[in-house]
């Protein structure tokens, strides 16, 4: 008989900081799940074996135990063989490192840095069918019939799951893709008839590729159009069906709906637009103030004795110091919020950039002056000016190059 376990998802990762990451990003998403972790594969078998997650996300290149090679030790025990795993990686990313990783028994590959949309997108479509594929063996006891068994299993998923020829005939169909498409069984279109006013080239263009063996998993987004006239855009999955001798014979298809997700995503980055907006109109207001404040200082300064002004002098660099790094942190975090990967894509494009220079990209994305970006960062405008002269030359700007306009594309 089974065991119900509790829900969970173990992160495998020896890097502390992209677990922590991938948490973030799921938290709000996935609230009924407990979150597992490990920074080393031999501890995340352990764990699995003891916790029997729903999911495991790893990373593969690891000390002590890579994640193919964890792959294999949980696939080789009956206990954790049917836990899905997902190879998450920055360096192996090639259509090979792909191929071996499903060949070991991943059954789904995410390349860093993680996009959220594509993991909450990925990591559901697992959860779903991780969750089915429990309640399935619960069920297997009495199902004796494998016909019977296998209708069973694409109909209680919730996608729409389609499998079809070669040339497009559909040969089986779940009861979403059903609903979605109005299907009647008795009279099969071409899966490609579904999708011709909405362009139906990118199905065409991924089903040749896993056709001809190419690649051996399709993963891409499209509009689709629903029969009751609705417009979704979906995440389609897709892989091949092959006969005994190798040879691709069909493809099976699965569509996740991803339009409220990237709706909610979309409100989101408007919400921390707005929010980032009105922290910085707040931090020039704030260093305004702070900036008389400054001015009062030296001129008790030049009023005092040598005692007063060396403590004042101490107290006003202090000051500076201290208001410099609160602003700076409440900023990055606002900023960070809207322009996830900004930091990673100029670092990639532009690895000798100093903390200074990075933290000035960020101010001029935003199109402040040289006079704004002065007041809060206690700096007269004349050495922003010269700080922002010098950054052109290093992002190697010719003279009529716009800096704002350059920044914009990271």
């Amino acid at each position: 008989m089974m065991v119900e376990t509790e829900l969970s998802i173990l992160v495998v990762d020896d890097d502390p900081m992209i677990v922590q990451s991938i948490f973030e990003m799921l938290n709000d998403e996935i609230k009924a799940y407990t979150f597992l972790q490990a920074n080393s594969g031999r501890i995340a078998f352990n764990v699995a074996l003891t916790k029997l997650p729903r999911l495991i996300i790893t990373d593969w290149d690891m000390p002590d135990l890579n994640g193919i090679e964890l792959i294999r030790q949980l696939k080789a025990n009956p206990l954790t063989a049917d836990i899905p795993v997902i190879m998450a990686t920055g360096v192996m990313v090639t259509s090979e490192h792909l191929r071996h990783a499903l060949e070991v028994g991943a059954i789904d590959f995410l390349r860093k840095p993680i996009d959220q949309i594509e993991l909450k997108a990925r990591v559901n479509a697992m959860l779903t069918l991780s969750n089915h594929i429990e309640e399935i063996k619960l069920m297997n006891e009495t199902i004796q019939d494998s016909n019977v068994f296998l209708q069973y299993l694409i109909n209680i998923i919730p996608n729409p799951i389609v499998h079809y020829d070669i040339t497009g005939t559909i040969l089986v169909f779940n009861q979403s893709f059903r609903w979605a498409f109005d299907t009647d069984k008795d009279n099969f279109q071409s899966y490609y008839n579904y999708f011709l006013r909405d362009g139906v080239e990118i199905h065409l263009t991924n089903d040749r590729k896993i056709i001809d063996g190419q690649i051996p998993i399709a993963k891409y987004e499209s509009h689709i159009t629903y029969a009751d006239e609705t417009k979704h855009d979906a995440l389609f999955t897709k892989v091949p069906v092959k006969n005994k001798s190798g040879d691709v014979k069909g493809i099976l298809c699965v569509i996740n709906d991803v339009t409220e997700m990237k709706k909610q995503y979309a409100d989101d980055i408007q919400k921390h637009k707005s929010e980032l907006a009105g922290i910085s109109m707040r931090l020039i207001q704030s260093s305004e103030l702070n900036e008389k404040i400054m001015r009062d200082i030296e001129k008790l300064v030049e009023m005092g004795n040598e005692a007063n002004r060396a403590l004042l002098e101490g107290l006003a660099t202090s000051y500076k110091t201290a208001v410099n790094d609160n602003i700076w942190v409440e900023f990055e975090k606002r900023f960070n919020d809207v322009h996830v990967d900004f930091y990673h894509s100029l670092s990639m494009a532009h690895p000798d950039l100093t903390g200074n220079e990075r933290k000035l990209c960020a101010f001029l994305k935003l199109d402040m002056s040289s006079k704004e970006i002065a007041t809060i960062t206690f700096q007269n405008a004349k050495s922003i000016d010269m700080a922002r002269y010098r950054l052109r030359k290093k992002l190697g700007l010719e003279g009529d190059d716009s800096l704002q306009g350059y920044l914009m594309k990271f």
